[in-house]
């Protein structure tokens, strides 16, 4: 068993991340498969911090991108060697076609490049014809750490008072909506938004996350420990493993998500065993039977399965179990 727990706290609360981990280090020290990690990052909801380092990618002067106050920002993180970054780029620069009369100065919709080399970049927005589009090289840019940025494409909306509004994949919402919204000093909404309240509650009363509902945290706990004899059994039965030797995916494997709101003191929690199976049809239709009879629990079954001819080959390995908080606290 091994055990993660992940959080990221925004930047004002860095004295709150420092003591947790000061508080939890004599806890975990020595303990295998026990990893902690709380630290604190920019993100929605802090002020921007001026992005430093980087270079125009006309010119050789290294800059830094410092928001004025009234101005509204899109800054797209990106690559010319990233397929999913294609589309995005591509509407930046039909939006600016379309809109840069009416936004003026106050709009700027800006491009860093996280390419090995500024000439990448400087070639591949001149082929597209790009152009309108703000581009910057990342140089020596710290950025990645200060922002937190895993991937591409990432893109951050940065509204009139230098505040961060929103921050995720450019494609989950309507940036010439959004741009337009906190031109008129509007708050946006929606995941990835500074507004969005991740437990919001009435009148004492907490909204229940979709596919989520009340759990007894302990009889799941007891549960889970009971399956692992069955699951440690499933991988000696010679049957089972001879069903799934020319099966791609033959999996049984339980996932438990769970929150504690301090609204109602309570543990919610989604609590799933997925099914992977793919492989012969018939060969799926057997560990189908013997999953139901000798997997059994109060968790909802998820099955996933594809029929398939091919006889690859599988790696065994016993069945794990791992814990992992993500950004809402769930585990």
């Amino acid at each position: 068993m091994t055990l993660t727990v992940e959080k990221e706290l925004p930047v004002a609360e860095s004295e709150k991340a420092k003591k947790f981990m000061e508080a939890v280090k004599p806890l975990i020290e020595g303990i295998e498969g026990c990893k902690v990690n709380v630290t604190s990052k920019l993100g929605v909801g802090d002020p921007y911090t001026t992005i430093t380092g980087v270079m125009p990618i006309k010119g050789e002067e290294i800059i830094n991108l410092e928001h004025q106050e009234g101005e509204v920002w899109l800054v797209d993180f990106w690559a010319t060697w990233c397929g999913p970054c294609q589309k995005p780029m591509a509407h930046n620069q039909e939006m600016l076609e379309k809109r840069a009369a009416d936004w003026g100065s106050n709009v700027r919709i800006i491009g860093i490049s996280i390419d090995e080399t500024k000439d990448a970049v400087v070639k591949h927005c001149e082929e597209k014809k790009w152009m309108s589009v703000e581009h910057y090289h990342k140089d020596k840019s710290t950025y990645k750490n200060d922002y937190n940025i895993r991937g591409v494409p990432t893109c951050m909306l940065i509204d009139t008072k230098g505040n961060i509004a929103f921050k995720g994949h450019p494609q989950s919402r309507d940036l010439e909506h959004d741009l337009d919204s906190l031109l008129s000093g509007e708050t946006l909404t929606g995941k990835g938004c500074a507004s969005t309240e991740e437990h919001p509650a009435q009148d004492g009363k907490a909204e229940m996350p979709k596919g989520y509902k009340e759990l007894d945290s302990a009889a799941v706990s007891s549960e889970i420990s009971s399956l692992y004899a069955v699951f440690e059994d499933l991988t000696k039965d010679e049957e089972i493993l001879k069903l799934s030797a020319n099966m791609q995916k033959a999996s049984s494997i339980l996932v438990l998500m769970m929150r504690y709101t301090p609204i109602t003191e309570k543990f919610i929690g989604k609590y799933e065993n997925e099914r992977r199976l793919e492989g012969p049809q018939d060969n799926i239709n057997k560990l189908k039977t013997v999953f139901d009879e000798k997997v059994k629990g109060s968790f909802e079954v998820i099955l996933k399965e594809k029929p398939s001819d091919a006889q690859e080959k599988i790696q065994k390995s016993k069945p794990r179990l791992s814990l992992k908080m993500n950004e809402h606290g769930e585990f």
